[in-house]
C-alpha cells in the first residue's frame, strides 16, 4: 500500500513514461522489504524443516551472523548518499516491521512483558524512529546493541533453525543490533558523545535494579528471568561462576512473598556489562574515525563528479582530458590574472599577463610582498583565481585542475615534508600520487640520489635531515614524474654552495630537455647566470619582461635594472621607471 501511495504521488508530478526508473526502483525496494514483513512461518513454508540448530557455532549459526553483518553493510552503501527524509523513512519502516514481528508471537503472563533487554530494544526503536522520541535512542545504541550482540553470539534457541521460536528470536535480535548502529552511521541521529554514554549507564542502572526487583517478585508466581539475572543462563555458559550465585543468597520475606536476590552474582553481571559498555564505546570511536574518512572520501568523490558534470555541461562536445587551449601547448600562458584576498582593499596581483615557452629557464623577480608567491600559488592550484586565466601546457588551471597539476612539479618556499617517512618513502609517496611506473621512478630516484649525494641518507627518516637535505628531497619529489613545467619558489634560500650548484644544474638540464623552468629568487646573480628570460613584478603588477642576452648586449646588468625598479617602486617615485632605463640604454648602445 505504501508503494501504491508513492506511485500515485510520482504520477502527479511526472508522466509515467518519464519516471519509469523511479517506479522500478520503488518496486525493487518493495521486494527487498518484503522479508521484513513476512510471517515468521514463511521460511519453513518455503524451505521445509531444518534439523540443525542455531545455538552454537555451526554452519547455520555462522550464516545467520554473516547475514546480520550484510544487513548493516548493504543499506549503508545504498542509503549513505540519499536525503535524510529517505533514510528516516527506511528506518521508520524497519522499526515498524520489528514491532509487528515482535508481537507476532502471542505473549501471556509476566514472562510476556517486554522487559528483557533485547525485547525493550524493539519497543524503543519504534518510539525513536516512528514516533521520534529521540531521547530513548541512545539507550538502545549503548545498551541494547551490546546485549543483542551477545545474544547473537550466544543464542538461547535449542530448536531447529526454521522453527517459529528460532525465527522470532533472530528477527528481534538482528533488528536490535542493526537499527541503532545504522541510525548513527547514516546520520539519522547525531553522533553520540561520552556524556550521552554516561546518561545511558544511568538509565541502565535504573533498568537493572528494576528487573532484579521484578524477577524476585514475579518468581513467586511463575518463572521469570529478565536480563538473565535470576536463572542459570550465564552459569551454563561459564560453570566457574556458579559459586558467585549460590554462595551469596539474600532472601527477604515481605507480605507473604519471598524476594530472593543473588546479590554478588547480580552485581558481577552489572559491573561486567558496564565495563563492556566502555569497550564498545572504544569500538564505536574507532568506527567513527573510519566512517569520517569514508564520508570525506565520498564527499570528495561526489564533488569531483559534480565538477566534472558541470564542466561537461559548460564545454559540450569537448573532451576534458584533452587541452582546452591547444594554442598554449608547451607553454605557460597567464592572461589578465587578478587575485584579491577576502577582506583586502586592493588586489595582491592585478591584471598580470605572461607567456613562458618550452626550453626556457624563466626568472621571477620582485621585492617582498610584490605578488610573486601569490602568482605561483595560484598557478600550481594551491589557491583560487579571482579573475583571468592560467594555462599550463594547454590545460586551464581553473577548469582542468587535475590535468594541469599532473604536468607540474612544484617546490614551495617552505619545503614542508612528512618527517616520519624516510627520504625514499616520501619520494615514492609522491610518485604514487602522479602514477609514475615503478621502473621509471626507480631510475629517477637512483639518478637524483647520486646527483645530490644522498645515498647514505635516502633510507633514513627525514626528521634527521639538515635543511639542505630536506630541500633536495623536495626537489627530487617534484621531478619524479618528469613534469612539463617545473615551478620553484625561492629554491636556493639557505643552501650551501654545493647544493645550490646541483639544483641550478638540474634546472638547466630540465629546460634543455624541452621543458619549462619557472622560479622566483632574490639572488640576482643566480637569476642572471642561469635564466634565459626574467620578468619583474612590483606591487602586484607586471613591470616588464626582459631577455638576459638583450640586457647584456645593451650593457645593462640585471642588478642595475632591478635596483632601479626597486628605487622607483619604493623610494623615489620621480625616478624613471625600469622600462625607461632599459630603453635609454638601448638608445645609447645604438649611438
Amino acid at each position: 500500500s505504501m508503494c501504491v501511495i508513492l506511485w500515485v504521488e510520482k504520477i502527479k508530478v511526472k508522466d509515467f513514461k518519464e519516471d519509469y526508473k523511479s517506479i522500478l526502483i520503488m518496486l525493487l525496494v518493495f521486494v527487498l522489504l518484503m522479508p521484513a514483513f513476512f510471517q515468521q512461518g514463511a521460511i519453513r513454508i518455503f524451505l521445509g524443516t531444518y534439523k540443525d540448530q542455531t545455538d552454537g557455532f555451526n554452519k547455520l549459526h555462522l550464516i545467520t551472523l554473516f547475514f546480520t553483518v550484510i544487513v548493516m553493510i548493504l543499506p549503508y552503501i545504498f542509503l549513505r548518499s540519499k536525503p535524510l527524509q529517505i533514510r528516516r523513512l527506511f528506518y521508520g519502516i524497519l522499526a515498524y516491521a520489528a514491532l509487528i514481528q515482535y508481537f507476532y508471537e502471542v505473549r501471556t503472563g509476566f514472562s510476556g512483558w517486554p522487559l528483557h533487554l533485547c525485547n525493550t530494544a524493539v519497543i524503543l526503536m519504534f518510539l525513536a524512529f516512528v514516533l521520534k522520541w529521540d531521547g530513548v535512542f541512545y539507550f538502545s545504541y549503548f545498551v541494547n546493541v551490546l546485549g543483542a550482540i551477545f545474544a547473537c553470539i550466544l543464542p538461547d534457541v535449542p530448536q531447529d533453525g526454521y522453527s517459529l521460536k528460532t525465527v522470532h528470536y533472530w528477527y528481534n535480535h538482528i533488528y536490535a543490533v542493526v537499527l541503532p548502529i545504522l541510525g548513527v552511521a547514516l546520520k539519522v541521529y547525531p553522533r553520540p558523545n561520552l556524556k550521552m554514554m554516561y546518561k545511558a549507564i544511568g538509565f541502565f542502572s535504573l533498568y537493572f535494579v528494576t528487573v532484579i526487583v521484578l524477577n524476585a517478585w514475579f518468581n513467586n508466581y511463575q518463572s521469570v528471568d529478565y536480563f538473565f539475572t535470576y536463572g542459570d543462563f550465564f552459569i551454563e555458559k561459564v560453570a566457574a561462576i556458579s559459586p558467585l550465585k549460590y554462595n551469596f543468597i539474600l532472601e527477604l520475606p515481605i507480605g507473604g512473598l519471598v524476594f530472593k536476590f543473588y546479590y554478588v552474582y547480580q552485581a558481577s553481571i552489572y559491573v561486567a556489562f558496564v565495563a563492556l559498555m566502555f569497550v564498545i564505546w572504544l569500538i564505536y570511536d574507532s568506527l567513527f574515525k573510519v566512517s569520517d574518512n569514508h564520508y570525506e572520501l565520498l564527499m570528495i568523490k561526489r564533488k569531483k563528479k559534480m565538477d566534472l558534470l558541470s564542466l561537461k555541461e559548460l564545454y559540450k562536445g569537448q573532451d576534458l582530458s584533452e587541452p582546452l587551449n591547444k594554442e598554449a601547448i608547451k607553454m605557460i600562458k597567464i592572461e589578465h590574472f587578478t587575485k584579491k584576498y577576502a577582506g583586502a582593499k586592493h588586489p595582491s596581483v592585478e591584471d598580470f599577463s605572461l607567456e613562458i615557452h618550452d626550453g626556457e629557464v624563466f626568472g621571477f623577480l620582485g621585492h617582498n610582498g610584490s605578488g610573486k608567491s601569490t602568482t605561483i600559488k595560484s598557478l600550481v592550484g594551491i589557491q583560487s583565481i579571482t579573475s583571468g586565466t592560467m594555462i599550463i601546457d594547454g590545460y586551464d588551471v581553473k577548469k582542468q585542475p587535475l590535468e594541469a597539476k599532473l604536468r607540474v612539479g612544484y617546490v614551495s618556499d617552505n619545503h614542508a615534508v612528512y618527517e616520519k617517512l624516510t627520504g625514499r618513502e616520501y619520494i615514492n609517496y609522491v610518485a604514487d600520487l602522479y602514477l609514475v611506473p615503478q621502473e621509471e621512478r626507480d631510475a629517477r630516484i637512483k639518478k637524483y640520489v647520486e646527483m645530490f649525494n644522498l645515498t647514505d641518507a635516502i633510507d633514513r627518516e627525514i626528521k634527521g635531515y639538515s635543511h639542505g637535505m630536506k630541500q633536495k628531497i623536495v626537489v627530487i619529489a617534484s621531478l619524479i614524474h618528469n613534469p612539463k613545467v617545473w615551478i620553484l619558489d625561492e629554491p636556493l634560500t639557505g643552501l650551501d654552495p654545493t647544493s645550490s650548484f646541483q639544483i641550478k644544474e638540474c634546472m638547466r638540464e630540465h629546460a634543455n630537455n624541452g621543458n619549462i623552468v619557472f622560479f622566483s629568487s632574490h639572488v640576482i646573480e643566480v637569476v642572471e647566470k642561469i635564466c634565459d628570460k626574467i620578468c619583474i613584478i612590483s606591487r602586484g603588477k607586471l613591470v616588464g619582461v626582459y631577455t638576459i642576452k638583450d640586457l647584456a648586449s645593451q650593457g645593462l646588468t640585471l642588478e642595475q635594472l632591478y635596483m632601479q625598479h626597486v628605487a622607483n617602486a619604493n623610494y623615489n617615485t620621480s625616478a624613471p621607471n625600469a622600462t625607461e632605463v632599459f630603453e635609454n640604454k638601448k638608445k645609447e648602445a645604438v649611438k
